[in-house]
């Protein structure tokens, strides 16, 4: 497991609440599996998604099931899969130095129709983020690190352990200030989130970080 792992209480939910957030540079929306050149808007968040064709030249291309289409938000409709292979690796290009929010995530939905959770792991380049494990074909999974490289690129990777074939659904990556946290994330290899807590919410929204000054209604 990636060696740094720290509790985030409440950081990222005290962020301001903006409708019009900037997705420039550094914010990177990536729909695994959607068809090459396509893109879009998704329409309840506003952000925007292209495909994952140029970050990975391994996998096929998978859709959920109608029912689970319907019932999730746009970027979950398309998956990468990975039948072939131990580890198939993405090439993100990043700005070396600069400190990222890294999220996956995964929604199984039944899309081989086997009707069978599988489990598999996640690594950041050789190292072991997160073992993908679900409880609910209908639910998907997410894992949050907060990250710094030294060269100009990520390989986000999955593996195979033998029990499920690999598939991944969406990567997103937020720049953050890199005086967000007192101590360098190069120093520490990586921050990962084990929880988040919204401290004083008076309501039963949750929230998801769209960019490094704000955040929107997942």
């Amino acid at each position: 497991m990636l060696h740094s792992l720290f509790l985030l209480l409440g950081a990222l939910s005290l962020l301001t609440l903006v409708i019009g957030q900037d997705q420039s540079a550094g914010f990177i929306s990536i729909d695994c599996g959607l068809p090459e050149n396509f893109s879009y808007t998704e329409k309840n968040t506003g952000i925007n998604y292209i495909s994952d064709a140029n970050f990975i030249d391994s996998g096929v291309s998978k859709t959920l099931s109608p029912e689970d289409r319907i019932t999730h938000q746009q970027q979950f409709s398309y998956l990468r899969s990975f039948p072939n292979g131990v580890r198939n690796c993405y090439k993100i290009n990043m700005t070396s130095g600069v400190d990222y929010l890294i999220r996956a995530s995964f929604l199984y939905g039944n899309y081989d129709g086997l009707n069978k959770l599988p489990q598999f792991e996640l690594h950041v380049g050789p190292n072991v983020w997160e073992t993908v494990k679900f409880t609910n074909s209908s639910i998907s999974v997410n894992y949050e690190i907060i990250y710094s490289s030294s060269q100009d690129h990520i390989h986000l990777c999955l593996a195979n352990t033998g029990t499920g074939t690999p598939f991944i659904s969406v990567i997103e990556l937020r720049t953050l200030p890199n005086d967000t946290y007192s101590i360098s994330i190069q120093s520490v290899g990586s921050l990962a989130r084990v929880l988040r807590l919204d401290l004083g919410s008076i309501t039963n929204l949750t929230y998801r970080l769209v960019h490094s000054v704000g955040s929107l209604p997942t």
